[in-house]
């Protein structure tokens, strides 16, 4: 049982050298990083203003703050949950973008029906707002695609799949997420070299889209080549012809793909990007599993005491 209080297990406790390793070798990997590649590109196609709010690093942590920031508000205390104030601050403390730029995105998030002024705020300044049903059924399926991926890699983790359709458990979760990222836990220190994706509009949306064009038989990331369609890649994660273009050429640029022929209809993926891949992919999977184990711990304690 963990308590509210109790210490984290620390990124050495969860996402050592060793267990990423040890998470890569299982026969069950492969086709775990398959599955989440696919239902990643899948979940965005078409869909404008979720890739907009969804498809890279930062627009995905502002949606789980925002609900960290409305699951752990006090009733009594205006000040207290998601405002402005606060989760530019949170944006700040884990740079995860200018504030800004957080400001845009939470507007954006209030006109698509995310996020919705608290009308039972006594104190108008504070500007407090909550996060609807519409925010929490997208974050909701976007954790169900990795933790249905992963779930053959843990001895637990069908239990972890349950347990996201307890809706006691999604406070929890991400606040034991929010916690791990407080003690220093960044996805980004197991595979550094994936920031060249990571940080561009789409990007990672387009190496999950390679990923998932590999046939089956061949490694998963791909080692044989894969087709590509610049044009399609723009239309399908909303971004322009050019931002795809010069970021395959980036990446071509540091080794991490390589155009068999003349034209770039087919890349082939590297092994240095095979191999951050891998290890972003296990760094993901290990912490889900850490924060999900102590958010069900914390539901059940809190169930029990009523």
């Amino acid at each position: 049982m963990v308590p509210d209080s109790a210490p984290m297990s620390g990124e050495a406790g969860f996402a050592t050298s060793e267990a990423i390793t040890a998470l890569c070798e299982q026969p069950r990997f492969p086709r775990a990083i398959r599955a989440t590649a696919s239902g990643l590109s899948s979940m965005h196609h078409g869909r404008h203003l979720l890739n907009w709010l969804m498809d890279d690093r930062g627009r995905m942590l502002l949606g789980y703050l925002a609900i960290y920031l409305h699951a752990t508000r006090d009733p009594r205390d205006s000040s207290s949950g998601l405002t402005p104030t606060r989760i530019k601050a949170l944006c700040t403390e884990f740079d995860v973008c200018s504030p800004g730029r957080a400001g845009a995105m939470l507007s954006l998030m209030r006109f698509s029906g995310y996020l919705t002024p608290d009308i039972d705020i006594i104190d108008r300044r504070q500007r407090r707002l909550v996060a609807t049903d519409k925010l929490y059924a997208l974050l909701r399926s976007r954790l169900k695609l990795h933790y249905t991926a992963m779930a053959p890699l843990f001895a637990d983790g069908e239990a972890m799949l349950a347990a996201l359709d307890d809706k006691i458990v999604d406070g929890a979760l991400v606040a034991a997420m929010v916690k791990r990222y407080r003690a220093g836990f960044r996805l980004v220190s197991a595979a550094p070299e994936l920031g060249l994706f990571g940080e561009r509009n789409g990007g990672m949306l387009i190496l999950a889209s390679l990923i998932a064009a590999g046939q089956e038989d061949d490694t998963v990331p791909p080692s044989r080549p894969v087709p590509i369609s610049i044009a399609a890649l723009a239309r399908r994660f909303a971004v322009s012809r050019p931002h795809v273009l010069k970021l395959i050429r980036e990446a071509e640029e540091r080794g991490f793909l390589e155009r068999p022929g003349p034209d770039l209809r087919v890349v082939v993926l590297k092994p240095a990007l095979i191999d951050a891949t891998q290890r972003f992919f296990a760094a993901s999977y290990l912490f889900l599993a850490d924060s999900m184990r102590e958010a069900m711990a914390v539901s059940e304690r809190r169930r029990k005491a009523g």
